[in-house]
């Protein structure tokens, strides 16, 4: 069986659903067997996303003890009308289908009291109620990097790792049973490490084994009890979400979307033991430079700040630490200049192969793994990949046992991209200038 293809229909929705037949037989021609859609919102008359897809249902928050919020916003019963066709159309063709997020457009609740529901796993159960109550056709829900912890040495998009822990999150820690004074104490510990190496420690330690490590970072029990809470407090999230859902009025499938495994460890989200909570992982398969969520881009953050933090090493030093860190090793890549010259075809060999090997290996069967592919652009921000790119990547992914993959997103799919998706799932596209056409590549028509 070839590679499967799942796409993903963010905002707006109405261009899709506007179009659909014609979408969807184009894409089913060229192997996408399921999507994900959302977030669950409509466009305004002033294009701003503020009209829920769905009709409110407070009775799904009352089911679960919770006092329902009033909405006060009403759905668009037209588009309305329009996204259930397009659902019932993809159903009748065997699709599987995703909500992106569940919850943009949802009435809400009053949340409980921490003692009742730590893990506010409760509400967003409720929430989940709602939501899928107003969708049969769908199959479950994805969200977005949850419970990861920051991965960003500096900050950088929302997201820095040694930035100081919020009240409100020292709040829900305290009331999960964790010591929040020694959680402060292990993060402050490893951020004035990252501050002080000198080129004798990593020349000498450098990336020697675990044992190296520990001495390099200087790694303490309070240091320890802050990382280990990052992956705790995942997991034992996740666990009472699932349990939640479990008893919700039908079975619905929970996916999470976290960034590439060689992160797991500083997110804290840890692959096999999610393995048991997901049904559907979907691994960040990104690795543009700059914007965001990018490997070329965040290695290249963290090399950066540790020089500017420790101005006495030199660059090669810098990129030494961020490997004895995380693991990271990009190969025919020696400073910060070689990262602009693009990906030699060893990265895809080792790095990419790598990486699906591990979230293969983590979980109990390939079909759970369906990664995000994308190549940079928006809305991400990053230095744009190439379509031969993009092949390398589903080539090396498939060549280790990558079963199907979800590419993000169709509203920035370019022709050249389309044409290798295609190829590798399904029938080649044959552009047929009158047929369907990737957005983001104007038709010959228009030039």
């Amino acid at each position: 069986m070839s590679l499967q293809a799942w796409m993903r229909i963010g905002q707006p929705l109405e261009p899709v659903m506007n179009d659909y037949e014609r979408i969807f037989d184009a894409w089913e021609a060229g192997g996408v067997s399921g999507f994900v859609f959302g977030r669950t919102l409509f466009a305004d008359d002033q294009g701003r996303f503020t009209v829920p897809a769905f009709p409110s249902n407070p009775q799904a928050y009352r089911n679960r003890g919770l006092e329902p919020n009033v909405r006060q916003a009403e759905t668009d019963p037209a588009k309305e009308k329009r996204l259930h066709a397009m659902l019932d159309n993809a159903k009748a063709r065997g699709w599987t289908i995703f909500i992106f997020s569940p919850g943009n457009g949802a009435t809400g609740a009053k949340s409980l009291p921490l003692e009742e529901d730590a893990y506010g796993a409760v509400s967003m159960a409720a929430v989940w109620d709602e939501v899928f109550s107003a969708f049969p056709q769908v199959d479950g829900g994805i969200m977005d990097g949850w419970t990861e912890s920051a991965y960003e040495l500096r900050k950088h998009h929302g997201n820095a790792v040694f930035a100081d822990i919020p009240e409100s999150t020292s709040a829900l820690a305290a009331a999960r049973g964790y010591d929040t004074a020694k959680l402060e104490r292990g993060m402050l510990h490893l951020r004035k490490r990252f501050q002080c190496f000198s080129p004798a420690q990593v020349r000498y330690y450098g990336t020697h084994g675990v044992l190296s490590a520990i001495n390099l970072f200087n790694i303490n029990e309070d240091a320890i009890y802050w990382l280990r809470w990052r992956k705790e407090d995942s997991i034992k999230t996740g666990q009472a979400l699932r349990r939640q859902l479990d008893t919700s009025p039908r079975r619905l499938l929970l996916g999470n979307g976290p960034r590439s495994a060689v992160f797991s460890g500083m997110t804290g989200l840890d692959f096999h033991a999610w393995d048991k909570i997901v049904d559907v992982l979907l691994v960040k398969h990104y690795f543009w430079h700059r914007g965001f969520d990018g490997m070329y881009g965040t290695v290249a953050r963290w090399v950066s700040q540790v020089h500017a933090w420790n101005p006495d090493l030199t660059e090669q030093d810098c990129f030494t630490v961020v490997k004895a860190w995380l693991g990271v090793d990009l190969p025919e890549v020696n400073s910060l200049a070689d990262m602009d010259l693009g990906f030699p075809l060893a990265f895809f060999e080792q790095v990419v192969t790598e990486e699906t090997q591990r979230t293969l290996a983590a979980v109990n069967c390939p079909e759970k793994v369906v990664p995000w592919v994308d190549t940079g652009r928006m809305p991400h921000g990053g230095d744009p990949m190439t379509s031969g790119d993009l092949y390398r990547i589903l080539d090396a992914s498939e060549g280790v046992g990558l079963k199907r993959f979800l590419f993000h997103n169709h509203a920035h799919l370019t022709s050249a991209e389309w044409r290798v998706i295609s190829q590798l799932c399904g029938t080649a596209w044959n552009e047929a200038p009158n047929g369907y056409w990737p957005p983001a590549t104007p038709k010959p028509s228009s030039y």
